[in-house]
């Protein structure tokens, strides 16, 4: 007679066929996203976050101090440069958020197969992908989200005081890394409150869940230290003047009072313009198809789990909502956890739609939902690598490095965030160039007119790459081919009416 296997081998067995899919799940992603990441530092947002991660310091407003400590963790690897090594912290989330995302999917849709299939497409989407090939905030801000959604999902199902606590937690240390997350306490307060019937038991919980979140979001606490401290990058010392280690200042910083005049900042009769934006973006981003089994999987699946979607809803348009309204060119991939969310609609209606498509076929044939979902992330794979690969790009390092390379000792570089940032990184993290002063133009004329003004006065050489904040002065800026630059003088006798100033050189080429 064959002896039976023990329930705990099963068990065992079991176990390691999940650890199977999820490590697929999770790491197919982490490859493809290795393969096409940034290979040293990144421009813009990215190149001042990886330089405030390597220094703990203090970057734009709300301080991000969660990046900050573990960027810095990250800073610290023994592979490739710190620019990389900050880009891979992006990649490591974006994977991390797909296997939460394969968690939550196996949890909803029961299959496996589909839940991985599922994950595959999302995390080989536009706006998802571009969020894991460079420093920046977004990837782990859906990781943060895509586990959150984990969490109350087992909630909803386990009802243990420890996971509402978990999630009260991990929610305040998530504000620390991108405050929109905010935007999503409605859905959760929903997904919790709504999946027991008696859910503030025992009586203690509710206490001990506000505690929790409170511990959390003291992660804020990063500001006013590091602000005391000698970090070499403190842009709320250096160039907005103000004091984190004072109640006021602190609330500044982490209620975005820098940014003020983009909230809320879209006319409600443009509002019709912006939904259509994020509908093409939306369509785009699913190719198409993916949008419509979105919609299919949510009016299907609404019947028999109302109020998860009911959730699942508010999550979505809680933080659509207010990125309609908000005056920026560049928040599409600030809309990543809309796409987190449709994504999940989108495994239900491909297990729908296959579904109907089973009985409408003759006997015998069959279109699986794992096969369906498996061409549609292929064809994300193929069509989108080229689009998103940044493997080799090396531009931002070489447009700072040229600038380094071409001022004179102690000059002063005044310039915009698509270059100091990256004269900031090679200063403070590679310690090229301590002798240049950088200064950020930062939308106040007469202040940075007068440092150009007092820098000439002390003898000092003053390069900008943003000629026109000197419109009214009388200095005079001469391009400069070196670093794709100008520099900055005094009118001479030579000059006489002052061609090649201000009326010549409005702007880089």
């Amino acid at each position: 007679m064959a002896a039976v296997p023990s329930t705990s081998a099963a068990d065992g067995g079991r176990a390691v066929r999940e650890v199977a899919w999820a490590a697929l799940a999770g790491g197919v992603p982490l490859l493809v996203y290795l393969r096409t990441m940034a290979p040293t530092v990144y421009g813009l947002d990215s190149a001042e976050l990886t330089t405030g991660a390597y220094a703990l310091g203090i970057v734009h407003a709300p301080g991000c101090p969660t990046y900050m400590l573990l960027g810095h963790l990250f800073s610290r690897l023994p592979l490739g440069d710190v620019g990389y090594r900050l880009n891979l912290l992006s990649a490591v989330a974006a994977a991390l958020a797909a296997l939460f995302l394969y968690r939550v999917l196996v949890r909803l849709t029961g299959e496996r197969a589909v839940a991985l299939t599922a994950t595959w497409f999302a995390a080989f989407t536009y706006y998802f992908w571009v969020s894991a090939l460079a420093a920046e905030l977004y990837a782990l801000h859906a990781a943060f989200v895509a586990g959150l959604l984990l969490l109350v999902l087992r909630w909803r199902e386990e009802a243990r005081p420890a996971q509402l606590m978990l999630l009260a937690l991990l929610f305040g240390i998530g504000a620390g890394n991108h405050l929109s997350i905010v935007l999503l306490l409605p859905g959760f307060a929903w997904l919790v409150v709504s999946g027991r019937r008696t859910p503030w038991r025992p009586a203690w919980l509710p206490l001990a869940v506000t505690a929790c979140g409170i511990a959390g979001a003291a992660i804020y606490l990063y500001l006013p230290l590091r602000y005391a401290s000698d970090t070499p990058l403190n842009y709320a010392r250096n160039d907005w003047h103000v004091d984190l280690t004072t109640a006021q200042g602190l609330r500044w910083m982490v209620t975005v009072r820098m940014f003020e005049s983009f909230l809320f900042a879209v006319p409600a009769a443009d509002l019709p313009h912006e939904m259509g934006v994020y509908a093409a973006r939306l369509w785009s981003n699913f190719v198409g198809l993916g949008v419509l089994l979105g919609a299919v999987g949510l009016a299907a699946d609404f019947r028999r789990r109302p109020s998860l979607h009911v959730g699942l809803g508010l999550l979505f348009a809680g933080h659509l909502a207010f990125y309609l309204t908000y005056r920026v060119g560049d928040k599409e991939v600030m809309l990543l956890p809309t796409y987190l969310v449709w994504s999940v609609w989108v495994a239900l209606g491909a297990q729908v739609v296959c579904r109907g498509l089973g009985r409408m076929l003759p006997r015998g044939w069959s279109f699986s939902a794992p096969v369906l979902l498996l061409l549609l992330a292929l064809g994300c794979l193929v069509v989108n690598f080229e689009r998103v690969d940044v493997s080799g790009d090396w531009s931002a390092r070489q447009r700072g490095e040229a600038i380094l390379a071409s001022l004179e000792p102690g000059a002063v570089y005044l310039g915009t965030w698509a270059d100091v940032p990256i004269l900031e990184y090679l200063q403070i993290v590679e310690h090229r160039r301590p002798d240049v002063r950088t200064v950020q133009l930062l939308f106040r004329p007469e202040r940075d007119g007068r440092i150009a003004d007092d820098m000439l006065s002390a003898g000092r050489a003053v390069y900008t790459s943003a000629p026109s904040f000197l419109d009214g002065s009388d200095l005079v800026a001469d391009r400069e081919d070196g670093c794709g630059c100008f520099r900055v003088r005094r009118p001479g006798p030579q000059d006489g009416e002052p061609e090649g100033t201000l009326t010549d050189a409005r702007a880089l080429p």
